[in-house]
């Protein structure tokens, strides 16, 4: 085998994170892991170069020992965000990522990150953090790119929902096509109309 064919080969496995390590060399690592200063930067740095070997069991050990010497350290916290999300466990990875944002109130990133988490599981508190972002920075692309995202999502929803009810079709009322109703323009007008009063929004 060619030595370009084997690092291809190498990098494949990298990508769908199936290294295969001998045991003596994951037990050199966790000693690695161990006999590292008790420096939370080089914990978080060993962890990251872990995960993308796809180590994540690892990763979660040299993240583990960093949050053991500093709990208040946000980076750590979006270690292991990185971490449980790459691993399937997303409920965890927002845990961590929400004391990262509690950590570090003006990183917009993380909020508009913690939307993009939230979007399928509760929109209202993705559109709480996104509103957050907004509110002190109203053309943050990223917020506004999140914003555009769950409004989409919703109105797929709204429109699957709606043709499931194709046998119950109701007649079409006489509008005056001037006149826009709220509830037929906003995908979110029963969240929206709820935040309007307690937010203030300024253009």
């Amino acid at each position: 085998m060619s030595s370009q064919t084997e690092t291809l080969h190498a990098s494949a496995m990298t990508v769908a994170g199936e290294i295969d390590l001998a045991p003596e060399i994951r037990t050199r690592l966790r000693h690695l892991i161990d006999s590292l200063p008790d420096q939370p930067a080089r914990l978080r740095v060993l962890g990251h170069v872990l995960l993308d070997l796809g180590l994540s069991e690892l990763a979660l050990n040299a993240f583990g020992r960093a949050l053991l010497i500093d709990d208040l350290d946000g980076a750590t916290h979006l270690g292991l965000t990185r971490v449980y999300i790459q691993t399937g466990r997303r409920d965890l990875g927002l845990e961590h990522l929400e004391i990262a944002i509690s950590l570090r109130p003006d990183a917009r990133e993380l909020r508009v990150l913690a939307a993009d988490l939230l979007g399928c599981w509760d929109k209202m508190r993705a559109l709480d953090q996104l509103g957050a972002v907004l509110a002190s920075e109203p053309d943050h692309a990223g917020a506004r790119k999140g914003l555009a995202n769950l409004v989409r999502a919703a109105i797929s929803s709204r429109m699957q929902n709606g043709s499931g009810k194709a046998d119950t079709k109701r007649a079409e009322p006489a509008l005056d096509r001037r006149q826009i109703l709220w509830g037929d323009v906003e995908p979110f007008d029963d969240l929206v109309q709820s935040c309007v009063g307690s937010a203030r929004y300024v253009s």
